[in-house]
């Protein structure tokens, strides 16, 4: 009997490479939020930072000019946070709609996968019958060429003290 051959190797090799494209594009979304999200976090760093100078010039009575510095500072680093906020809204939305693209690919990979695995074992026992009535037809080829070697009783046969059948 022939080798295995699935008929949608092809579609099935196919989708796998359909599948790992979505999943490389999933990582590359994914690693887009994480920089995202450290620049946040290193600008509300920033901020309460400048929030801990600021109060500490206010105490020390610093000129007037230099709080409005300051403060054009935060309002600066407010903006910033807030674009920031969208910009991971954004990337956070573009993450879930490519998890949503992966899961449905690896559906419909599986779907595959799982036919040429039906497949495959259905071939497999069609191959392990087709040997086993191989088997059986030379089985009874020889035995029905082959003579009684004893004559008798069960007995005798065991023991093999019977007459030779001549």
């Amino acid at each position: 009997m022939a080798r295995f051959r699935f008929a949608l190797e092809t579609l099935l090799r196919h989708r796998e490479g359909i599948e790992q494209k979505e999943k490389d594009e999933l990582s590359r979304c994914t690693y887009r939020y994480q920089i995202e999200l450290h620049k946040r976090s290193d600008l509300s760093a920033k901020f309460e930072e400048t929030m801990q100078e600021l109060s500490q010039k206010q105490s020390e009575n610093a000129p007037h000019r230099e709080l409005d510095y300051f403060c054009l500072y935060l309002n600066r680093l407010i903006q910033e946070i807030r674009e920031s906020e969208k910009r991971l809204s954004q990337l956070q939305s573009e993450v879930q709609s490519q998890k949503e693209v992966v899961i449905e690919v690896t559906k419909k990979r599986k779907i595959l996968t799982a036919m040429r695995t039906k497949k495959e074992t259905e071939y497999r026992i069609d191959l392990e019958r087709q040997e086993q009535k191989e088997i059986d037809e030379l089985v009874v080829t020889r035995y029905a060429g082959r003579e009684p070697e004893y004559s008798g009783t069960a007995k005798d046969r065991r023991t093999g003290t019977g007459a030779k059948h001549e």
